[in-house]
């Protein structure tokens, strides 16, 4: 579903823009999920001799993953996440990630883990969702949560992703400062769909966030009427906000 709607055409657009080095060889995509990175540029891997290292600590995506490529000698799968990467010190020549750097717990230990791995003459590029993602189609979900949890109960859960600005994101690479130059570049889009459509993808990405409601059903239903209150002749319009994040080299590092 993420394929073909919302993030799905940002995260294809952003893959595809990746600047790939002749020297790059090894390349760490961090919360790979089911291999989406690989499926895109899997021509690009092939053609480029490079080997791509794909490392997810959720079970059932990486068991998706691994059946499409654990017996592609081109790439290995692995269990792992941003705070424990469970590769070698300065092993990878370029670490990619799309849409997962937002769950971690601390930002500056995931930053100085992705440090760890990258060879100093290596590169970084991230997509992360920016701080305002989604703040006018969240607001008719707090509007809907507020009928099944308490206040409490709502704050916590606004609590389980990062939420930074463009220079908190800098400040948390402080361990790239020596030997590279950090960017952080932030973007915007509104995408329209129907109920259906938002819901595919956010009951997915939200099971954190709902875990506490103990009446799902009655919470969809009361979701769906605070979603149609902001739809328009379009659909039901999400404001999308992400970060470009890139790390590169500094000529004299």
């Amino acid at each position: 579903m993420n394929k073909n709607f919302l993030y799905g055409d940002i995260t294809v657009r952003f893959i595809n823009q990746f600047d790939f080095k002749p020297t790059d060889k090894i390349i760490l995509d961090i919360g790979c999920g089911t291999g989406f990175v690989f499926d895109e540029l899997y021509d690009v891997f092939a053609k480029r001799g490079m080997h791509g290292i794909g490392v997810e600590p959720a079970e059932g995506m990486r068991r998706i993953a691994v059946e499409k490529y654990g017996n592609d000698p081109m790439f290995t799968i692995a269990e792992g996440s941003f705070e424990s990467i469970p590769l070698a010190d300065r092993s990878v020549d370029k670490i990619v990630s799309t849409l997962a750097l937002h769950w971690v717990k601390s930002l500056v230990i995931a930053a100085a883990e992705m440090r760890r791995v990258l060879k100093d003459t290596g590169s970084l590029e991230i997509l992360m969702i920016a701080k305002d993602d989604g703040a006018n189609f969240k607001k008719a979900i707090i509007a809907a949560l507020r009928k099944h949890l308490t206040f409490s109960q709502i704050m916590d859960t606004a609590t389980l992703v990062q939420r930074v600005t463009p220079d908190e994101v800098k400040t948390s690479f402080s361990a790239f400062d020596d030997w590279f130059t950090v960017e952080v570049v932030k973007f915007t889009d509104v995408v329209y769909g129907t109920f259906d459509e938002h819901m595919k993808w956010w009951t997915a990405r939200s099971t954190p966030v709902i875990a506490e409601v103990k009446d799902k059903n009655r919470f969809m239903v009361d979701l769906r009427e605070e979603l149609e209150k902001i739809g328009t002749e379009k659909g039901i319009p999400f404001d999308t906000a992400y970060y470009w994040i890139t790390a590169e080299a500094n000529d004299d590092g």
